[in-house]
């Protein structure tokens, strides 16, 4: 499989495309590749992170969020949603890459095959899981225009912008997605709050102890 897709607006391009093959590891995998070319500045959120355990951010492990809803795969660089009967202590906000003006970003993600779901609030891979198949992909990507911000951005506290990135609020998201042959994924059985598309329901509260 190698797909691609290419979105435009007036302020940056993206491409990007998904294709199999084997990490170094020997791994059959699926990678994630893009590339935003900026015709004027922004920060784009793919910088997920997490905690080592010495309690200091160090970039997430899995490189995207992943979601599985009504037969397709959702590959999300944005903030991952949560219940609302659960207020998190920490929401991993992800954190900004700037693109100038004239400048561009490209990054691959490699996923194994079957892929996990996995977000910042669902991180055990090792769950229960269903195996299905998928045979649409979205990516969800966050950003904002420097032309929309009272002032630079800044990195978070006692860090660097090379290390960790900028902080940046109140992002837009740009979603695209691709018709690709249906590949297998493992669905959680348990409960999972998904990350919504627009006009779909949020995710439900988490059941009670016990509950079915």
């Amino acid at each position: 499989m190698h797909q691609s897709k290419q979105e435009r607006t007036s302020a940056f391009e993206l491409t990007w495309s998904l294709s199999t093959a084997r990490e170094a590891t020997g791994d059959p995998s699926l990678k994630l590749e893009y590339r935003v070319e900026a015709i004027e500045e922004l920060y784009v959120g793919d910088r997920l992170w997490d905690y080592d355990n010495k309690r200091e951010r160090v970039p997430d492990p899995f490189g995207v969020y992943r979601f599985v809803s009504s037969n397709s795969l959702r590959l999300v660089f944005a903030q991952a949603p949560y219940p609302p009967n659960v207020m998190p202590r920490i929401v991993y906000k992800p954190l900004f890459s700037r693109i100038r003006a004239g400048e561009a970003r490209h990054r691959e993600v490699w996923i194994k095959l079957p892929i996990d779901e996995y977000s910042s609030l669902a991180r055990d891979v090792n769950a229960s899981t269903a195996l299905e198949e998928v045979s649409r992909v979205f990516l969800v990507l966050s950003y904002r225009l420097r032309s929309t911000m009272d002032h630079d951005p800044a990195p978070p506290p006692n860090e660097t912008v090379e290390s960790a990135g900028y902080i940046v609020h109140d992002p837009t998201l740009i979603i695209s997605s691709l018709d690709v042959e249906p590949f297998p994924v493992r669905r959680r059985t348990g409960y999972m709050a998904r990350f919504p598309l627009p006009g779909e329901p949020g995710p439900g509260p988490v059941p009670p102890p016990g509950a079915p």
